[in-house]
């Protein structure tokens, strides 16, 4: 494990590299950066998952994560990343780190977006299992209702089909049945103004990390104050049947291209 020959000074050190390499390929946005990106967070040979912001698909072929990337490239604004103010949650076989960035449109329009990745420690190039790009004012004001727009609850339909699909190992279902039951409890205390939330146990998404693992889910919820139907996305890590730490979010819409 690379936590046997890495001390915290040169694990910063390696992640700020990384951050310096996606802020250099997004300033520049050539297409041909594609690989030079893709090697500084993930192996070849164990595709990652990366989530957008907007309610959709998750990529995780080597294909849509080319598609992604370089349309992020090709269409937004800006991207600049604090590549060393970002925050390291440390567990005994993977990391939570969490970078924040502006996206500047120069059109009276400026974002504030969340990075959010998990790094397996398993690995000695530690690579990077699960990144999500996140707007985080949207849980204040959330723009995806899908009981008031049919488009977004079609995306929302196939993105929970596609992770049925993507969850073919029943090894872990008892796992996925306490996860269900800890993020609804978890939910109804953090957030009491969402209610009905369901969470659909063969949507939970696994994988085993050393002693840990990795998670990551969609499901939907009703806003009371709101009385607005709305997905949500909740990607984390755990220990046995405990959740180490999770990153809530609902999908964020934009108009772009």
């Amino acid at each position: 494990m690379i936590e046997m020959h890495m001390n915290n000074r040169e694990k910063r050190d390696m992640i700020h590299q990384k951050l310096e390499v996606m802020k250099k390929c997004y300033q520049e946005r050539n297409t041909e950066n594609f690989d030079q990106f893709y090697d500084a967070f993930f192996d070849r040979n164990r595709l990652p998952i990366i989530i957008g912001t907007d309610n959709g698909p998750w990529f995780r072929t080597m294909e849509q994560i080319r598609w992604l990337i370089t349309y992020d490239w090709e269409k937004w604004g800006d991207l600049q990343i604090d590549t060393w103010n970002f925050t390291i949650h440390e567990t005994e076989s993977l990391d939570v780190v969490r970078a924040k960035g502006i996206l500047d449109f120069h059109e009276d329009r400026v974002w504030d977006i969340d990075i959010l990745m998990i790094f397996s420690k398993e690995t000695d190039d530690y690579s990077c299992r699960l990144m999500q790009f996140k707007i985080p004012r949207n849980e204040i004001r959330p723009v995806v209702i899908l009981n008031k727009n049919e488009a977004e609850q079609a995306k929302s339909e196939k993105e929970m089909n596609d992770l049925i699909a993507l969850n073919g190992d029943v090894s872990f279902d008892l796992m996925r049945e306490h996860l269900a039951q800890n993020v609804r409890k978890m939910l109804n205390e953090e957030r009491p103004y969402l209610d009905n939330i369901h969470v659909r146990e063969e949507m939970i998404y696994i994988e085993e990390c050393g002693d840990g693992y990795l998670f990551a889910l969609t499901g939907f919820c009703v806003h009371t104050e709101l009385h607005a139907l709305m997905p949500f996305r909740m990607i984390g890590i755990g220990w046995g049947y405990e959740i180490r730490d999770a990153e809530f979010s609902h999908p964020f819409v934009s108009e772009l291209g």
